[in-house]
């Protein structure tokens, strides 16, 4: 049966391209989103602004989809890099 060799320098690859990149930037995009539900006065639960509903729907709507891209982004960045830093941990 193939058996799969983790690198030495393995912990790097998941801190590095993994934890660190995912975790600052979801954190950072999702206080934007927060800054601008208070701005734009778009209410829980809405996930996007209501264009009629909302004065500034658009420029809201702008905010969240960014963060909701980073999000989409991530399910392929995250498994790519887990892979080939078996090859190139560092």
């Amino acid at each position: 049966m193939p058996s799969i060799e983790v690198p030495a320098h393995y912990g790097a690859v998941i801190l590095c391209n993994v934890v660190a990149p995912t975790l600052v930037s979801s954190i950072a995009l999702a206080g934007r989103v927060m800054s601008a539900r208070k701005e734009f006065k778009v209410e829980y639960p809405n996930l996007y602004g209501v264009p009629g509903v909302h004065k500034q729907a658009d420029d809201f709507n702008k905010v969240q989809r960014g963060h909701q891209n980073m999000l989409e982004g991530a399910m392929f960045y995250i498994p790519m890099s887990l892979v080939a830093g078996l090859e190139h941990p560092l």
